[in-house]
């Protein structure tokens, strides 16, 4: 049998970890959402976003944990229900390593703008004249179409000049001096929508650098939508959970104190004995998630033992998974495989290992060697929050927080020691 590359190149597709699905279609290349991922959490979002149309949520996670992914089908979800979402994913429209609530707001009120267009719907015309007038006094005296995809489209176009220069998104932030507030703006959007039960999502604030973060989410003064109509989410880093104030959130955010979206949790913990055992059920739903990603293409492609290596090597986390069966498919083509074996995965995890190496610091050893042997960890410190973002520890949760390390790090700690 020959190599299948056409198959091969299909899963690749499928098993992306850096693809950015649009929020208009389902999630990934033609994948549907496995609901049951996470579905507890998610049927909470749900409930509170049901039961209160002006709920402020946030939404916080290790990188690849999911949180876009859910997001994405909330965004589909509400909108097949009636709702005005809009979906703004601030790291493609703006800077978000430098962003302030301007570029924020501008950008929620343009993806506001452009539902407003695809769905026919009407504004007063006070509104729709305020929005063309703000964006007219930003783009040099330029006329602008009052039509609100029009409008959305030269806030957009605003937005990708500030996130490439500096100078002008300090005159954006400028703006907010003179009077011409962006938030004001998106407030009364927000405020006409109304019946149509408006909510935004605000996705790669969890982005920010540490000290960004911490200004833009703890300052007394920001409060970042808490106080405008609608419903919200907004994703925060992860980091951001163990800030010693964190708890003034609470006073701004419906969910401040469960917010956290955790790892696919593959293991029970036993908190008497510190030891962990396995648990069946997180492999199987991350087994149904790679079966729904191969339906179409050829499910037997991966062999079985190959599926458990890669779960297991992932720590749980989806994006990770993604990652080690697309490199573990490249491996099966330059070994001309016919399909992808345990020892493809075996050799996948080993780069990522390599890739830990490289990043490896000696102070992170303590830290390491403490979550290995007692399956805890200092997050308020620094280095905790470094090694939780890194994804070099992996966090759980079932009743309380625990936390345990992935296989790549597992191997590269056993080496250390040895050393």
């Amino acid at each position: 049998m020959g190599i299948p590359i056409e198959k091969f190149r299909r899963l690749t597709q499928v098993f992306d970890p850096i693809s950015r699905p649009a929020p208009e279609r389902n999630v990934g290349a033609g994948v549907p959402y496995v609901q049951e991922v996470h579905e507890d959490f998610r049927k909470q979002f749900e409930a509170q976003l049901l039961l209160n149309d002006r709920v402020k949520l946030l939404l916080a996670g290790q990188p690849g944990c999911g949180k876009t992914t859910m997001l994405l089908h909330l965004t589909l979800q509400m909108r097949a229900e009636g709702r005005l979402v809009a979906f703004v994913d601030l790291e493609v429209v703006t800077a978000v390593h430098d962003l302030g609530s301007a570029e924020m707001y501008i950008a929620a009120s343009a993806e506001l703008l452009r539902e407003v267009g695809r769905r026919g719907l009407s504004l007063p015309q006070g509104t729709v004249q305020r929005c063309k007038q703000w964006v007219e006094s930003l783009a040099e005296g330029s006329s602008i179409s009052p039509e609100p995809i029009a409008l959305a489209d030269q806030f957009t176009r605003l937005l990708s000049a500030a996130r490439e220069s500096p100078d002008l998104r300090r005159m954006l932030r400028e703006v907010l001096k003179q009077g011409q507030d962006p938030a004001e703006l998106l407030s009364t959007l927000l405020d006409n929508l109304e019946s149509y039960r408006p909510v935004v999502l605000l996705d790669g604030l969890d982005k920010l650098p540490p000290e960004q973060a911490r200004d833009f989410f703890l300052d007394q003064k920001k409060k970042p939508m808490a106080e405008l109509p609608g419903a919200a989410i907004l994703t925060i880093p992860l980091s951001m959970v163990y800030e010693p104030t964190f708890n003034v959130l609470s006073e701004r955010y419906n969910n401040a104190g469960n917010s956290v979206l955790p790892a696919v949790r593959l293991y029970d913990f036993n908190s008497k004995e510190r030891t962990r055992s396995r648990l069946q059920s997180g492999f199987d739903m991350l087994m149904h998630v790679i079966e729904r990603r191969v339906e179409g293409i050829d499910r037997g492609l991966i062999l079985p033992d190959a599926i458990e290596r890669a779960i297991e090597g992932s720590g749980g986390n989806i994006r990770e998974l993604g990652r080690l069966i697309q490199s573990s498919i490249v491996k099966a083509v330059v070994r001309q495989g016919s399909f992808v074996e345990r020892v493809d995965i075996e050799s996948a995890i080993v780069d990522q290992r390599e890739s830990f190496r490289r990043a490896y610091q000696p102070r992170f050893l303590p830290v390491l060697k403490k979550v290995q042997s007692q399956m805890q960890l200092d997050n308020a410190d620094d280095v905790g929050k470094l090694l939780l973002y890194g994804l070099w520890v992996m966090e759980y949760r079932n009743g309380m927080a625990w936390y345990c390390l992935p296989v790549p790090v597992e191997q590269l700690l056993q080496q250390l020691e040895r050393g």
